[in-house]
């Protein structure tokens, strides 16, 4: 099934690649990066596309030669374009003659193979821009018009979204990035980086919702292209500094060469803390006032371990939490745009939790809940999809 289903892949990608016209892009030698910015913009965030891009065309003017910012642009009413974006102006490279879809991971692997084909540099990034929950595992039924949604929506016609395991598969026959700056809601989530592991070292993104506008890109993009060896955490500090409705984004950084260590420590953690989850219902862990994010389904992760670990076993896992999180930075309060958890009255303050330094560590995790509520029991049957469950022993506790 393998073979068939990798074969299948390639054709599909193959065909996508035919789709597009364009000159070939002629380099002699690599440039120093390259970095594809990857709109999926072809849902209810199109009003947006074009405030952003004026961001990245400012931002281009402090890039030096060498570096080459490229955007695929998916919106509503139009076949998607690749755009070169320099000197704070854009150059229209290539225009598809057909409709794609940008949530199908064979179009993100047609996008990134040509922008690397045509701008060969020694290192790669990806900015993913548009919708996103987390690990979340979206499957093509009738249920699937509700919330319930991993990464690009595509509205285009029948909705669509893209699982991370898709994506990783998709990105793994390509060069290996330098990172992934995610510019969508919930991205950093533990189950999508260990499932992403092997196709970058970085991981910058928010556990928490964004606002619709996004990165504050004339400041995010020259950091991304900086070649200092904590550029990361650079990006994640710009996108800390954008203020939307008054309020800041959290943020953090993974450092994916660390996630099989965390895997390793998170199941040694869990094994030593908690009970497995019997058949009469007991064993499910206390979620009751840890921070979350995006209607209580995606816990912080140091926050949990924190609370049902002692204080011996929950010092070991942190140090190898800290290795695999380079940067973290807290906010106290920040945009719930789609949930009411914000305190009716004042909106300074959570209802359900309070976020400190000691509890915040900046990633998302899946914690099992006891619950009739559609979201939280597609979560339970549809996290053994990914390679964390079994890595982190969530297998062995019957999650």
């Amino acid at each position: 099934m393998k073979k068939l289903y990798s074969t299948a892949f390639v054709l599909a990608s193959m065909l996508l690649l035919t789709a597009c016209h364009s000159d070939k892009h002629e380099k002699k030698q690599p440039d120093i990066e390259t970095v594809l910015v990857y709109i999926a913009g072809d849902n209810n965030l199109t009003s947006f596309i074009r405030s952003d891009i004026s961001q990245m065309m400012a931002g281009s003017q402090e890039l030096s030669k060498g570096n080459n910012l490229i955007l695929f642009v998916d919106r509503l009413d139009a076949t998607p374009y690749f755009l070169k974006v320099e000197n704070g102006d854009t150059i229209r490279l290539k225009t598809c003659e057909q409709e794609l879809r940008s949530s199908d991971a064979a179009t993100l692997k047609m996008a990134l193979s040509w922008t690397m084909e045509n701008y060969e540099a020694q290192s790669y990034g990806l900015v993913l821009w548009g919708h996103a929950d987390g690990w979340t595992i979206w499957q093509e039924t009738a249920a699937s018009r509700s919330p319930r949604r991993a990464y690009g929506m595509d509205d285009n016609g029948i909705r669509q979204w893209m699982n991370i395991p898709d994506m990783a598969q998709a990105l793994s026959t390509l060069p290996h990035l330098r990172f992934i700056f995610a510019d969508c809601c919930c991205f950093q989530s533990v189950e999508s980086a260990y499932e992403l592991r092997q196709v970058t070292d970085y991981i910058i993104a928010s556990p928490a919702e964004i606002p619709g506008e996004g990165a504050p890109y004339q400041t995010v993009i020259p950091a991304l292209f900086s070649q200092r060896d904590d550029f990361y955490e650079i990006a994640a500090k710009a996108y800390c500094q954008q203020e939307s409705m008054g309020y800041l984004e959290p943020m953090s950084v993974v450092k994916t060469s660390e996630m099989e260590n965390l895997a390793q420590a998170t199941r040694t953690v869990l094994a030593q803390s908690l009970q497995p989850i019997g058949s009469d219902g007991s064993g499910y862990p206390d979620v009751s006032e840890l921070i979350y994010y995006f209607d209580q389904t995606l816990f912080d992760m140091n926050d949990f371990i924190l609370r049902i670990a002692d204080a011996n076993d929950y010092a070991t896992w942190k140090r190898t939490f800290d290795a695999a999180v380079p940067f973290k930075q807290m906010t106290t309060v920040w945009m719930a745009n789609h949930v009411a958890y914000l305190d009716s009255w004042t909106k300074t303050s959570f209802r359900d939790f309070e976020v400190t330094e000691e509890r915040y560590g900046g990633v998302n995790m899946f914690v099992p809940q006891n619950s009739q509520e559609d979201k939280k029991k597609h979560q339970n049957e549809r996290i053994s999809r990914m390679q964390w469950y079994s890595a982190a022993g969530l297998k062995d506790l019957g999650w």
